[in-house]
């Protein structure tokens, strides 16, 4: 990792990592020096990097060390750095700083969104898509009647099957886009929750994908997938868990 840092007014760099170390043990960087490194959304005042200081019990990073923010493994006190309330570990730096250059959301700082304002996010979806739905469900009822009324059961039985894939189709198609789009449906953005994943990076339309049928699933199940996000820390219901997601408040 390349540094760069500020001396009397002028940019010096880059450096090494061993270069940037040694340079602060010798003082000539100091708590108020401002530096730089690749994936840093600007420059900051070293200070603000440095290991992390004793936090109160339960705290990600204490006296006898912490945990970093992005591999999970625990490290001493004198091997994290803390930015803005994160703690991360000298190997993750890059990625880090990378994906707080990126607008990402970082480990540690996500609100986690509970049961009831999920409920209410998927309610406002049920009316949007059960509106439209309605609309076809009344066209091909029509037509089923046309059909029964000619004596064709077949066609009857037929035009119910057509309209129940065209009603899942608008479904998962509404689901997939709004959430590869932009990360939450219509009914989630009311709500200003969106869905991420573990590491705060949004999910792609595949993850998307996948996620529609296991939130299909939570609801097969007695709606005890959904039910899961009440007792969770993460409040992750079961298509959470399966698709490595987490719906968070969009701060």
């Amino acid at each position: 990792m390349q540094w760069y840092y500020a001396d009397n007014g002028k940019q010096v760099g880059p450096v090494s990592e061993a270069e940037f170390q040694g340079l602060v043990k010798s003082g000539v960087i100091q708590a108020q020096t401002l530096v730089w490194a690749a994936g840093m959304a600007g420059w900051v005042a070293y200070g603000s990097l440095t290991p992390a200081a004793p936090a109160p019990q339960g705290a990600v990073g204490g006296a006898d060390g912490g945990v970093c923010c992005e591999c999970g493994k625990h490290f001493p006190q004198d091997e994290l750095l803390s930015y803005e309330g994160s703690f991360v570990c000298a190997g993750c730096k890059p990625v880090f700083f990378q994906r707080v250059q990126e607008g990402a959301i970082v480990p540690g700082t996500m609100r986690f969104a509970g049961f009831w304002i999920r409920f209410l996010a998927k309610f406002i979806d049920g009316i949007v898509v059960g509106v439209v739905n309605m609309v076809i469900s009344m066209a091909f009822t029509f037509l089923a009647m046309r059909s029964m009324t000619s004596g064709s059961i077949g066609g009857t039985i037929g035009i119910q099957v057509v309209a129940w894939f065209i009603q899942m189709i608008i479904q998962g198609s509404y689901y997939v886009y709004f959430h590869g789009k932009f990360g939450a449906t219509p009914g989630k953005m009311a709500c200003k929750i969106k869905v991420i994943r573990a590491d705060g990076s949004a999910i792609t339309y595949g993850r998307a994908f996948g996620r529609f049928f296991g939130d299909m699933l939570s609801g097969i199940i007695l709606c005890i997938g959904y039910i899961m996000a009440g007792t969770d820390d993460e409040k992750r219901a079961l298509h959470d868990r399966l698709c490595d997601t987490r719906v968070i408040y969009k701060d």
